[in-house]
Order: structure tokens, then C-alpha cells, then sequence
């Protein structure tokens, strides 16, 4: 097929950890999704920077795009600069255009992943492997370790739980200069917004003004089951506060950032049909956590 009977989406910023390149990635998921084209070619001659760990993000986009899409060649990617290239031969995405993966010799990247949502093991295997063996993380005792831990796992069993995705997408980077590693889980399926209007109309309740502040508050959680839910969110958040990091939450056009102790919430100019998640860990935090007691829920470092 020839390149003038194919869709152009071109990307004009580089794609940072921030509102304005999450607005960029909402803008894109609202266009692929509502495109009637079958071929559409993503442009990115005018980007010299893209994140590592939003790959997860775009690798999320491109796939829910492709389903369902007989061509093989439905997505294309064009114009990707060396040191863009040099990152996606890095952490894995190359596999998705055609390149051989490269030595990740700085030990800069949590590799991208395409799990099924279904494979909660497998995600654990991976957290353990490329984030909790680093030795480069804030010193904490296995307590708190293992709370991040299963506070991260919650995360990935709440998309089984609360949504119809098969897939969960999942990568990382550490930012030597600003000594942040960055870390995104994303799925395309029913949103947090979602989940809460549904959860309160079904208990007649009256739905929050804002689903993200009451989706990470400690104990609230859209789910059936019984047994402690609903902490995930709010250990993340306690423990990035503390340390310092970063977490941002995007999930339809509510977005949540928490960067060097400041929070805000905003609105998106274009929603994500999904959940991403990023939590970012200060490494130059010399601080030592440990678990110091659990009381009515509450976990304190």
C-alpha cells in the first residue's frame, strides 16, 4: 500500500514525565481510537526525547489500536531519532518495530512488558527481577519492602478485578540527573472514574466530586470481595510522599501528580480509555524506612 493512501498522525513534543506530554498520550489514544483508517503511520520526525518507561504507554495505544486489524502493517512508525532508538533497543520495545535488542550495560531500564491480565505471577517474578533486587533504591527493611511490593501487585490484580483488559502493559527508566527511576503500569478497559460512579449509584450513594482523591484514599475500594483492599494507592502515595518521588495517575480525564511533595489534581483536555500509573522512586534519598506498626489499617514508616 502506498504511503499517500495511509493516515499521518505526527508528534510534534518530546514525551516526558509531566501533564503536558500525559495530555500528548491522551490526545493520541482519543485519535487511534476514533479513527475510522485502517493504516495509520505515527510520525515521529519532530521528537527527541521519549521517556522510557512511556513506552508502556504507547505500547498500550499501538496494541488496542492493531486489534482486530487484519493488516499486518495497520501501525507503522516513522522518523524515530538514534537516541530514541538507542532506548527501545534498550528496553525491549524494539521487538515491536523490526530491531534487535541492545545490552542495557547502565542498568537504566525496567524492560517493556506485555503481560496478560491473568498473569499476576509472572508480574511478580518481573517486580522482583528489574526493581526490587536494584541496590540503588532507598534503604528500607524487607517490612516495607514487601509492603511497596504487594502495594504494586494490588495495582496489577485490580485490572483483573475491576476491568475486562487482557493486557496489562508495563516499563521503566532511571533519570541519572534527577535520580528518579520511573516506573508505569497501564491497561486499556474500564476506568477508576468508571468503577467509582458505578460502585456508588449501585450502593445508592452519592458519587465523589473527584474518584481519584476517593480511589486512593486508605480502605475505599469499588470491589466485592472481602478482605483488606483498597490500600495500594494509598501506601504508594504515603511512601512517594515520604521519599520524596513522584506518582502520577491518569484514568479517563482525571489525572492526580504528586512530584517533590506537592499534589494537585487536574482535568485532561482528552480522556484515556484506561488506568496508568507511574511511580517514581528518589534514589539520592539517603532516608531508612522500616515498619514501625499497623493499627486499623494505617501503615507508618
Amino acid at each position: 500500500m502506498s504511503e499517500d493512501t495511509r493516515k499521518f498522525i505526527y508528534l510534534t513534543t518530546d514525551l516526558q514525565n509531566g501533564y503536558k506530554s500525559h495530555n500528548q498520550l491522551c490526545k493520541l489514544a482519543y485519535t487511534l481510537k476514533n479513527s475510522t483508517d485502517t493504516k495509520i503511520t505515527i510520525d515521529l520526525s519532530n521528537v527527541n526525547f521519549i521517556a522510557s518507561n512511556l513506552f508502556s504507554v504507547l505500547g498500550c495505544i499501538f496494541s488496542e489500536f492493531k486489534q482486530g486489524k487484519s493488516e499486518s502493517d495497520a501501525l507503522r512508525i516513522r522518523g524515530m531519532k538514534q537516541p530514541i532508538l538507542d532506548t527501545v533497543q534498550k528496553n525491549g520495545f524494539c521487538e515491536h518495530i523490526g530491531l534487535k535488542k541492545i545490552p542495557d550495560i547502565h542498568n537504566t531500564v525496567i524492560p517493556y512488558k506485555e503481560f496478560w491480565a491473568i498473569e499476576i505471577e509472572d508480574y511478580e517474578r518481573y517486580l522482583t527481577l528489574n526493581l526490587f533486587t536494584r541496590k540503588d533504591l532507598p534503604k528500607m527493611s524487607k517490612t516495607v519492602s514487601d509492603i511497596i511490593r504487594d502495594s504494586l501487585l494490588e495495582l496489577f490484580k485490580n485490572v483483573n478485578d475491576h476491568t475486562s483488559s487482557d493486557f496489562i502493559y508495563t516499563c521503566g527508566q532511571y533519570f541519572p540527573k534527577s535520580n528518579l527511576l520511573y516506573f508505569t503500569i497501564v491497561d486499556i478497559g474500564e476506568t477508576i472514574p468508571y468503577n467509582v460512579h458505578r460502585f456508588h449509584t449501585e450502593h445508592n450513594l452519592s458519587s465523589p466530586d473527584n474518584t481519584l482523591k476517593w480511589a486512593i484514599m486508605e480502605g475505599n475500594t469499588t470491589s466485592f470481595t472481602k478482605g483488606p483492599r483498597g490500600i495500594g494507592l494509598s501506601i504508594i502515595q504515603d511512601f512517594i510522599s515520604l521519599n520524596k518521588g513522584a506518582l502520577y495517575i491518569i484514568s479517563e480525564q482525571e489525572t492526580y501528580e504528586l512530584f517533590s511533595g506537592k499534589e494537585r489534581y487536574k482535568k485532561l483536555d482528552y480522556p484515556f480509555p484506561g488506568t496508568i500509573v507511574t511511580v517514581g522512586f528518589n534514589l539520592n534519598d539517603t532516608t531508612s524506612y522500616h515498619f514501625i506498626s499497623e493499627k486499623n489499617s494505617t501503615i507508618q514508616f
